[in-house]
């Protein structure tokens, strides 16, 4: 046998990285891994920042719709003209029955409902009359005595405040009927008190036909206020409960447009302590302020939203 020493043909291991590769490999994988760190953290706060923007966004169009909704129908009371045409039929004058549109600027030291104010924010009340669900007249009246037939398995209770317009009057009145539901019938009696409120008069200023409606008043509020969390909310105080509305909306600042020249156009932009007569107030700016704590970098993300809206009621002739 023959054995083949060939020199050139011997097989090479490599046993492991010398000194000098180990101390360029290392540095250079560290340059590489903070740049991946760095790119993932950048990519983590635009994902932050931008669901924060979201959400900011969100939290002012919602708060902006549901004030803006209510502007629009203040100071609707069915087909009366205002509610200084209303015929009051009962012993007292509801809160809600008033000025359409009322408010407080930089508000200090004020509860709502239980609740705290912010100090320096506005308040807005809104007052008007609404269309009961399901509820409308199916019979016209015989005598302003008459009981007010009306849509069956309704929601109307016995003691519940009713205003009944047409395009000529309008009367307000309480009703006395615990049946309501049952046959449809809305009655006016002087002899029922519920609550301390009873009707003075058992008869109203005229017997509608089917063209009138029922309507039911209401009264509300907006405002900042303190939450259980001891942060800000958006709230909102309807019928005496605060509601409430959408968390991290700290400021809500308001200006009046006024029709000081009575040519139903707005002249100027004030605030409510600045507004000679509300009842002239055509239009509303509304600035919500939001909030996200998250943010970037822990620094809370904070937008202002403006908005202007008519009083349809006041503007619509």
């Amino acid at each position: 046998m023959t054995l083949i020493n060939n020199k050139n043909n011997r097989f090479h291991s490599q046993s492991g990285l010398s000194l000098i590769e180990l101390m360029i490999a290392i540095p250079l994988s560290l340059m590489v891994m903070g740049t991946i760190f760095k790119i993932f953290v950048s990519s983590m706060q635009g994902v932050h920042l931008q669901n924060s923007f979201a959400r900011v966004q969100e939290k002012g169009r919602i708060g902006a719709e549901l004030i803006i909704r209510d502007i629009r129908g203040a100071d609707y009371w069915g087909c009366a003209r205002d509610f200084t045409s209303i015929a009051n039929s009962l012993n007292i004058t509801p809160v809600s029955l008033g000025a359409g549109v009322e408010g407080i600027g930089d508000a200090h030291s004020i509860e709502i409902d239980g609740i705290s104010v912010k100090d320096e924010t506005d308040i807005l009340t809104i007052r008007g009359a609404r269309s009961i669900e399901g509820v409308k007249i199916e019979t016209a009246m015989l005598t302003t005595q008459s009981d007010i037939s009306v849509t069956t398995d309704n929601t109307i209770d016995k003691g519940e405040i009713l205003l009944i317009s047409d395009c000529n009057k309008a009367d307000l009145f309480m009703n006395t009927h615990a049946a309501t539901s049952s046959d449809g019938s809305i009655r006016y009696a002087t002899s029922d008190k519920v609550d301390g409120i009873e009707n003075t008069t058992p008869y109203l200023s005229k017997a509608y036909t089917k063209n009138a409606q029922i309507l039911s008043l209401f009264s509300k509020t907006y405002f900042i206020g303190l939450n259980e969390d001891l942060n800000y909310s958006l709230y909102r105080s309807d019928g005496g409960n605060a509601e409430e509305l959408i968390r991290g909306i700290n400021d809500l600042q308001l200006l009046y447009g006024e029709d000081t020249s009575q040519n139903d156009s707005v002249d100027t932009f004030v605030d409510a302590t600045s507004v000679t007569n509300m009842d002239n107030v055509r239009s509303i700016k509304v600035s919500l302020t939001t909030e996200d704590g998250e943010g970037v970098a822990g620094s809370p993300l904070e937008r202002t939203y403006h908005i202007t809206t008519n009083i349809r009621n006041r503007t619509l002739n």
